[in-house]
């Protein structure tokens, strides 16, 4: 079997399959504090706004109703929240800033608008080049070039040779018409108008000239509200994502011509009327629309698993045969790469999962990659697996973002050492866990006259001095110690199991001459307040004690280390 018609046959099969073993997240949770959660309680409707004719991200349908990934993805941050949403579309986007609404959704990353702040990207695509099947794909330098209007052009392309239309779908009839040659899209739109408009004189080749990332702007600036929200985007996991832009991409409805219909169906009709003669013609009826649906079904899955990081494959079990797609083996290179992957199809045979959660794989460039494994068994007539279908979703990049958004959500932005939230929760932690012989110490780090510096030295220089007190305090403290920012001028340090009172005191006396050294030609100066853990006590009562000793180092004017007693 030739590895195109390979595909053909995985790709039809997992089209039927694909409601059956798709899994269904469950439904996200995302942490509000005690601020969020009361803003969350008394925030009335929300008003968001976009740019209408960008399907399928939003767009208004034949019935006048607002559609679209970006609409699914505002819904799921209101199941999750509790927030409600009003949706409008305008036709430009001055129309849009002058709104008064609340949020704009749909906001290009890289064309990020003036003193609008963005959320984290909730959905990312690669550009997607369409060109007029008649044009060199390299010989595009003086070519016509079909871009929407308000839009930035990409690099490279000369305003010369720039034809604007209104939007992403006037801009691909007109290619497909040759009134212009080329241009590009996200990938998301670029596949849904060609399905619904079925472009006969159109090549699509992906290309990663203009990776777009699509965001939230909060035309209010409503801090509160962007970190709600922030929250929620970062619950929606992969495959909830996925879930959300395929139900919105996938929501088409096609233009149907008599051409389209002589030129697709021509055979068929022709077969149909044929075999009329012989059977019944219920069945015949049945069968042409059954087929036809299969058909449809089949050219959204091909085109929009192009647009994605799936690999699929077919794993014959009797005879320990693997078959993948070109995509697969162009990633893996060599299949022995995948001897993992085989053993756990046996194992996932005999606990009867369709899915293999995380999976470590070798692919072509050397690296490890890692994947999630989505599968469909298929069953012999004694009920036996003799066959398992199913794609590879690669999941690097999702890993990476996760990791580098839990660093960002438990550091403080200026100074990069921990945020007030976790640094408490690690103390408390570390206070539930503290052994009966252990003592420990909570140290308060107040930055004397910081707003005399301020106003002195102006507020750049004023981070400045808050930055070299943090480096300070890495460069004083054990690496085992908690370290964090926890007000604007203050710090707290807590030192796990100290050999002594004196210990710490030493460690405090460094930290101030280190401090000075760090900031010549500002005399900064810090007051600092102890309290030791020796026996079992709250959070609360121990930052109380530290707090006091603290305030008396400032009544005594200052530059002074204090313990309580």
């Amino acid at each position: 079997m030739t590895i195109r018609k390979m595909k053909q046959k995985m790709v039809i099969i997992i089209v039927l399959v694909t409601a059956m073993v798709w899994p269904i997240p469950a439904k996200a949770q995302a942490y509000f504090t005690k601020e969020e959660q009361e803003y969350l309680d008394n925030k009335g409707p929300i008003e968001a706004v976009s740019i209408d004719g960008v399907a399928p991200l939003q767009y208004y349908d034949s019935n006048g109703h607002i559609k679209g990934i970006s609409i699914n993805v505002l819904d799921t941050i209101s199941d999750m929240t509790g927030l409600t949403f009003t949706y409008q579309l305008y036709n430009t986007i001055d129309e849009v800033i002058n709104s008064g609404a609340d949020i704009m959704f749909g906001v290009i990353e890289k064309n990020s608008l003036e003193n609008v702040p963005l959320s984290i990207p909730y959905l990312k695509t690669e550009s997607i080049l369409y060109i007029n099947s008649s044009v060199n794909p390299n010989e595009l330098k003086n070519r016509r070039y079909a871009a929407i209007k308000g839009t930035t052009l990409p690099e490279g392309i000369k305003e010369d040779n720039t034809i604007y239309f209104n939007s992403r779908e006037d801009c691909l009839n007109a290619v497909n018409n040759g009134k212009a040659d080329y241009g590009y899209g996200n990938a998301y739109s670029v596949a849904y108008y060609t399905l619904q408009n079925n472009y006969r004189n159109i090549i699509t080749v992906p290309e990663k000239k203009e990776a777009r990332a699509y965001c939230i702007g909060f035309l209010d600036n409503d801090e509160m509200l962007i970190s709600i929200i922030n929250k929620a985007i970062s619950s929606i996991d992969e495959a909830q994502m996925r879930i959300l832009s395929l139900n919105a991409a996938t929501d088409i409805d096609r233009k149907i011509t008599i051409p389209m219909i002589i030129n697709e169906y021509g055979i068929q009709i022709f077969g149909a009327t044929f075999l009329i003669i012989a059977i019944l013609l219920f069945s015949i009826v049945r069968n042409v629309r059954a087929k036809n649906e299969m058909k449809i079904q089949y050219e959204r899955y091909q085109m929009l698993s192009q647009t994605s990081n799936e690999y699929l494959y077919e794993y014959h079990i009797k005879q320990k045969n693997l078959e993948l797609s070109q995509n697969c083996i162009e990633l893996f290179g060599n299949i022995n790469n995948l001897s993992k992957l085989t053993a756990e199809f046996n194992k996932a045979i005999i606990n009867h999962e369709t899915t293999i959660p995380i999976i470590e794989l070798p692919v072509a460039d050397g690296t490890k990659g890692m994947f999630k494994s989505v599968n469909s068994f298929l069953y012999d007539d004694k009920g036996r697996v003799y066959s398992i279908i199913g794609k590879l979703i690669d999941i690097r990049e999702e890993m990476a973002e996760k990791k580098n958004l839990i660093k960002r959500s438990e550091t403080d932005g200026l100074t990069g050492i921990y945020n007030a939230i976790t640094t408490r929760n690690l103390i408390t932690e570390r206070i539930n866990s503290a052994g009966s012989n252990e003592t420990d110490a909570l140290i308060i780090i107040d930055c004397d006259k910081y707003k005399e510096i301020n106003d002195s030295y102006g507020h750049l220089q004023g981070d400045n001095v808050l930055i070299g007190i943090s480096d300070a305090l890495t460069k004083t403290f054990r690496e085992t110690d908690i370290i964090g920012r926890i007000g604007g001028d203050e710090f707290c340090i807590y030192m796990r199991n100290i050999p002594s009172s004196d210990y710490v005191a030493s460690r405090c006396q460094k930290l101030r001459a280190l401090i000075g050294e760090l900031n010549m030609g500002i005399n900064v100066t810090v007051s600092i307040g102890i309290s030791l853990l020796q026996d079992k006590t709250s959070y609360e009562d121990l930052f109380q004690k530290a707090d006091k000793a603290l305030y008396e180092a400032k009544n005594k004017g200052g530059n002074q280390i204090r313990f309580f007693e």
